[in-house]
């Protein structure tokens, strides 16, 4: 009955002795860890931080917005100027236009003023060939809401959307927004992506050919 006794003073003795300074122990190193990982989390934040920075300030090519218009450079929008070599001309409003060799026309008078031109190829290259609208639009109409981006032109800006496609029949407008009496609208109407795509460029050309006074 002793001995049993002593025994238990000895273990509680011990636990009493060792098990609060290992507690201490693991309490001190768990701290030193946390306070070594916040340490360093901060510190990473702050690279990430200066490298986020670092990349807006040379980020290339970012978009400009003005409202919830994206502002388009016009250098952007590339123009194949290739055979336009004929040019309508108008008297009413002291228009003209540049169109593709081997296109044709027709216009069209509202009160005595020109309303609108559509043009189309004639050649046989496209089947069905694509054509182009010019009409004449009162200012009033315009409403820059219903456009995506825009591009300042030197004597007017331009406002258009992304091309629609609608059943392979690929449309584009542009809104040409003057400081004249009357505002423009030109579309181009072609069947297929790819050769919408491969001519773009032309009609681009053809709306910056536009001149009036």
């Amino acid at each position: 009955m002793h001995i049993i006794f002593f025994a238990l003073i000895i273990i509680s003795g011990i636990s009493s002795n060792q098990i609060p300074k290992v507690n201490r122990q693991i309490i001190t190193l768990e701290s030193i860890q946390i306070d070594k990982q916040s340490k360093t989390e901060i510190e990473n934040e702050k690279l990430n931080e200066e490298y986020e920075s670092r990349d807006s300030k040379t980020q290339p090519n970012e978009e400009i917005s003005e409202g919830n218009l994206i502002l388009v450079n016009p250098k952007d929008l590339v123009a194949d100027t290739t055979d336009l070599v004929q040019i309508y001309s108008e008297k009413t409003l002291d228009l003209s236009i540049k169109y593709p060799k081997g296109w044709t026309y027709i216009d069209q008078t509202k009160k005595n003023k020109l309303d609108g031109v559509t043009f189309w190829s004639v050649e046989g290259i496209y089947n069905p060939p694509p054509y182009i609208h010019l009409e004449v639009v009162e200012k009033y109409l315009f409403n820059p809401a219903r456009y995506k981006y825009k591009a300042k032109q030197f004597n007017c800006e331009w406002y258009f959307n992304d091309p629609v496609n609608l059943e392979g029949q690929i449309s584009q407008e542009i809104y040409i927004r003057t400081d004249n009496d009357e505002d423009f609208s030109v579309k181009l109407i072609m069947k297929g992506e790819e050769q919408f795509r491969a001519f773009q460029s032309k009609f681009f050309a053809i709306v910056k050919s536009l001149e009036y006074n």
